[in-house]
């Protein structure tokens, strides 16, 4: 099965939002002059928000620029150099800030992500909210064996967005995001266990924003969960959420020590990013955990190892 691949029945709308990415391009292309939001939205049928949304995500990706006029216009080449660079140049040239002026984070986010795996030693995730279209998964770590997520690839589409606990964070954080996919009309159900109540969801998410995590109970993929903790940015905004993922059972067993460590990372990488706090290289990963405690006295997760 391929990565992208979500059981449940989401390939249609998943579809269909492709289509809107390119009806939007071959409209940007019909107007050399650029569009304002308004008039795509207008074009397409689609919410202002969502115009905008997928504005922020083409300027982004490369393939759009704004004028000075302010409207938004085909760039004169698309990014195919950016897409062929390979990790090691990507990061040789460093990784720019996903919120347009806050610092670059430099590494603190994949420290966050190292540091999580390593309290944890459950498959940890960076997922950032790049625009309308997705949200992109941007890191993983975890050891050789330690299997990803089931379905879960580089991209979580709108219509699958309400499952899954790292783009919870976003879903709960941005109300434009929210608007987005609500414009999917009622959620997919992925499993028995998913959220699909419009009501229901809402106020889930209101727990998230007051709790600062999200979890996910079975609601992406049978037996599998998800935890995740918004990253903060130093001007407020939260683009990036910190997670894990682990067995249903292993959620069962140490829910309350995951969802700490979710937390006390992503938090850290807050203070980190904001300056707070000096970052910390991050040691090399153990084959297995020395000891049952921290190197700075906090806990290391009990439990089995999965």
């Amino acid at each position: 099965m391929d990565d992208d691949v979500v059981p449940g029945g989401g390939g249609s709308r998943s579809l269909k939002t492709a289509a809107t990415v390119l009806r939007a391009l071959r409209l940007l292309g019909d107007h050399p002059e650029g569009l304002c939001a308004a008039d795509l939205a207008k074009e397409l049928g689609k919410s202002a928000a969502t115009a905008r949304y997928m504005i922020n995500t083409l300027c982004e990706a490369g393939y759009a620029e704004r004028a000075a006029s302010g409207r938004c216009r085909l760039s004169d080449a698309p990014p195919w150099g950016h897409w062929g660079a390979s990790t090691a140049s990507v990061e040789a040239a460093g990784s720019p800030s996903p919120v347009p002026g806050d610092p670059d984070p430099g590494a603190v986010l994949a420290e966050a992500a190292t540091e999580l795996y390593r309290r944890t030693r459950q498959r940890s995730y960076l997922v950032r909210r790049t625009g309308t279209v997705v949200a992109s998964v941007t890191d993983s770590r975890g050891h050789q064996g330690l299997a990803k997520h089931p379905g879960l690839g580089d991209h979580v589409p709108p219509a699958h967005a309400h499952a899954l606990a790292m783009t919870k964070v976003l879903l709960a954080t941005s109300a434009a995001y929210r608007e987005v996919v609500e414009e999917e009309g009622q959620p997919l159900a992925l499993t028995p266990a998913t959220v699909t109540d419009l009501a229901a969801l809402r106020a889930e998410l209101d727990a998230v924003r007051r709790d600062q995590v999200a979890l996910d109970r079975e609601e992406f993929a049978e037996g599998f969960a998800t935890i995740a903790a918004p990253v903060v940015s130093p001007s407020g905004a939260v683009t990036v959420a910190l997670g894990l993922s682990c067995s249903a059972r292993r959620l069962a067993l140490d829910e309350d020590e995951l969802v700490d460590a979710v937390r006390a990372v992503a938090r850290r990488a807050s203070a980190q990013w904001a300056g707070e706090i000096g970052a910390r290289p991050v040691p090399a990963l153990p084959v297995e955990a020395p000891s049952p405690v921290h190197p700075h006295g906090e806990p290391l997760v009990s439990g089995p190892r999965r």
